[in-house]
């Protein structure tokens, strides 16, 4: 067992540590450092982790000298704990020097491990561990939420779905602060998943950012290969390709690839660029509109003729036809449709207001007025855009 450990983290510490030194700190028993490097402890204080300080290094002859009660402090804590000690260099501080000739001499039962880690450029990477050891926590036999507890991957589909449409709803507002708590609140979704996943032994959450990372890279090799790829152009070409040589990807039909759980819309937008990309469409844009026109007449006929199965059927296709105009013109139907839904909820909710503040109510007002108040939240919405 490591009972001592020895982290590098250079001159910089908030420019310099890695991402597991950093964890280790945060979860360490204790975490000692030497008088000699007050910088170190700017930094402890600063990321609000607990440290002790060690008696400072004498200067004897011209040599620098470890007080033997700062090597006494250490080997008594490794007796009961795992100890921390953060130092610029492990390999050439005095302090671990001589701890390490007196663990050798005199205490070959407690053990020293030096890590350096793999620095970064810029400030400490993004960590999701405190999440995780919330979730946890959250979900724990002894004190856990009975709530969290009782979840599965099944039940919380829901809030997923949820959570991604206030996202898209932050999006179309452009509300920064609510796009950033939204994110937030889909990270806590696949960390409560990966956590349901973790219990069970199947996979971690660093699975989850190992798999995607390396994903994405495969995927890019015009990037991230040294065999470039001559244009953007190749890359998307080749993305499908790439795609279809990893297992999850194999299908026995090329529509199998497409979800059946999305929202409709999506489900048929998907579906199109799938078939399109093998040449099933119609050639040029007019065409889809004329398919649009006799659409909507199968639908009129339909109608008339009050058969709700084959009405159904028919409006179906309605849809799906206007889906495939949409994507021609770049046009994501969904999100077209979530933003029409968000304006609809604005306005009308105005129109509302406006009732109530009348003490009138519904009845008392023609379609007329009430359209004319509709107008009234164009107008107010229409100033404040070009604001």
């Amino acid at each position: 067992m490591r009972n001592i450990r020895l982290i590098s983290v250079g001159m910089f510490p908030d420019e310099s540590i890695s991402l597991s030194a950093y964890r280790k700190m945060q979860q360490a028993e204790i975490v000692f450092v030497s008088n000699h490097y007050p910088h170190i402890m700017d930094f402890l204080e600063k990321e609000n982790i607990t440290y002790k300080r060690l008696p400072c290094v004498r200067v004897i002859a011209g040599q620098e000298v470890l007080c033997q009660e700062a090597v006494s402090m250490l080997l008594q804590w490794a007796q009961q704990h795992e100890v921390l000690y953060i130092t610029v260099d492990a390999a050439a501080d005095p302090v671990a020097k001589q701890l390490d000739e007196q663990v050798r001499q005199v205490n070959p039962g407690i053990a020293i491990a030096i890590e350096t880690g793999s620095p970064i450029d810029i400030g400490l990477p993004f960590d999701m561990q405190p999440l995780l050891d919330v979730m946890a926590e959250l979900r724990s036999d002894d004190h856990g939420c009975p709530w969290d507890r009782a979840q599965t991957h099944r039940t919380l589909r829901r809030y997923l779905l949820e959570e991604v449409y206030e996202m898209l709803d932050a999006v179309d507002m452009d509300d920064m602060l609510g796009i950033r708590e939204e994110m937030g609140d889909i990270l806590y979704q696949i960390a409560f998943h990966c956590r349901l996943a973790e219990e069970k032994g199947l996979f971690s959450a660093q699975d989850v950012v190992k798999d995607v990372t390396d994903k994405m890279i495969r995927r890019h090799p015009h990037v991230f290969d040294k065999k470039k790829l001559e244009n953007i152009g190749k890359s998307m070409v080749n993305w499908d390709r790439l795609k279809q040589g990893e297992q999850r990807q194999q299908h026995q039909h090329l529509l199998d690839g497409v979800v059946k759980g999305m929202p409709s819309l999506l489900e048929t937008y998907k579906l199109q660029e799938k078939s399109a990309k093998v040449g099933f469409e119609w050639e040029v844009t007019d065409q889809v509109w004329d398919k649009v026109q006799e659409e909507v007449q199968e639908l009129k006929d339909a109608l008339q003729e009050k058969n709700p199965t084959h009405i159904e059927e028919v409006a179906g296709d309605v849809l799906f036809v206007l889906v495939n105009l949409f994507r021609r013109h770049c046009i994501e139907p969904e999100c077209a449709l979530h933003r029409a839904n968000s304006k609809f909820r604005r306005r009308f909710s105005y129109v509302e207001d406006k009732v109530k503040e009348s003490g009138k109510s519904w009845q008392m007002f023609t379609l007329l007025e009430l359209n004319d108040f509709w107008k009234e939240a164009k107008e107010i919405e229409g100033r404040s855009s070009t604001v």
